[in-house]
């Protein structure tokens, strides 16, 4: 007989020791069992949802060319649930990700970067940039700095080699700026200190240039366009947005099943009873002390033989888990 013992390593415990000080998560999109689309607080002073994706600069729809933000499974993080984002045309998109409705975070005090995991293996930008907004909808980003040269870095998936690149002159990153991310999938990283408020949703009267509070941040913002015109209806995939104090923070760990076969030793066969020898006359003895029973060693037992090395495992990743039988 056989069985199999499936050990499924929970990672969440291990993410979050090792993402405690150095990250914080803002968003995957595992968890979330409902994606509202809502209006767009930012200009027409109205109550967030999930989301908004429309007009850049506007609260308006493209009716023409819409575009779709949809949570998918397979396309995130290590085939997790992830963002998948595309629209029918070429125009300017903004995508709004709100913080109130899903009850996320919203102080990252002394974070200085936002990291995010994109799959661009079919898209390129021709210019695109990231932000936040506060609680008053103020937007910031790296478009108002329009300074040549802002950087940002970039992990491709399977490296361990964060290259930096930069923003070009109208602060925005792409092709159109020097700086193609066309097949890019990986983690991209981007300081928050060029995140400035922008002239049009100033709501509060900032001095230009006032960089994000990241002690207020109500969700992310990220504004693009594709490179190309038959790009049209691409699909590209956004995952784990974090805000770090450091861009080469430890990523995320992800989930990992671990299968080991362990085959019972069968039964041993009793060995046949042979018949008792005739005892011969026996001498008159000395009389001899009795010999103290033999301690019988413990049989090795499947169980313990787990136990242990679940002990150990834990001890090593400090990670929960649950061990599945199956017969």
């Amino acid at each position: 007989m056989k069985k199999t013992l499936t050990l499924v390593i929970v990672a969440a415990l291990v993410a979050a020791l090792t993402l405690s000080s150095a990250a914080a998560l803002f968003t995957d999109f595992d968890s979330w069992s409902e994606f509202v689309a809502g209006g767009n607080p930012c200009y027409n002073d109205e109550d967030a949802a999930d989301y908004w994706i429309g007009e850049w600069n506007g609260g308006n729809l493209h009716e023409d060319t819409p575009a779709y933000a949809e949570i998918t499974a397979g396309k995130g993080v290590d085939g997790s649930k992830g963002l998948v984002v595309y629209e029918d045309g070429m125009s300017n998109v903004g995508l709004y990700l709100f913080a109130k409705k899903a009850g996320l975070t919203t102080d990252y005090t002394g974070a200085n970067y936002l990291r995010v995991w994109m799959d661009l293996t079919d898209v390129g930008f021709r210019k695109a940039n990231w932000g936040v907004f506060d609680s008053s909808y103020s937007l910031f980003t790296t478009d108002e700095g329009d300074i040549d040269g802002m950087p940002f870095y970039y992990l491709a998936d399977g490296s361990s080699d964060w290259v930096e690149m930069f923003h070009g002159g109208d602060g925005c990153f792409g092709d159109a700026q020097d700086s193609d991310v066309f097949g890019f999938k990986g983690y991209f990283a981007f300081p928050v200190a060029d995140f400035w408020i922008r002239d049009n949703t100033n709501w509060n009267a900032l001095d230009a240039g006032t960089p994000a509070n990241m002690a207020d941040v109500q969700g992310v913002y990220l504004f693009w366009d594709y490179s190309d015109m038959l790009m049209g209806g691409e699909k590209f995939t956004i995952d784990n947005i974090e805000f770090v104090d450091d861009y080469k923070a430890p990523l995320p760990v992800p989930a990992v099943e671990v299968e080991e076969e362990v085959v019972e030793a069968a039964p041993a066969e009793a060995a046949p009873a042979e018949a008792p020898a005739e005892a011969a006359p026996a001498a008159a003895e000395a009389p001899v002390a009795a010999a103290a029973p033999a301690k019988s060693a413990p049989a090795a037992q499947t169980g313990d033989i787990v136990s242990i090395a679940m002990v150990a495992l834990v001890a090593t990743l400090g990670a929960a888990v649950i061990i599945k039988k199956h017969r």
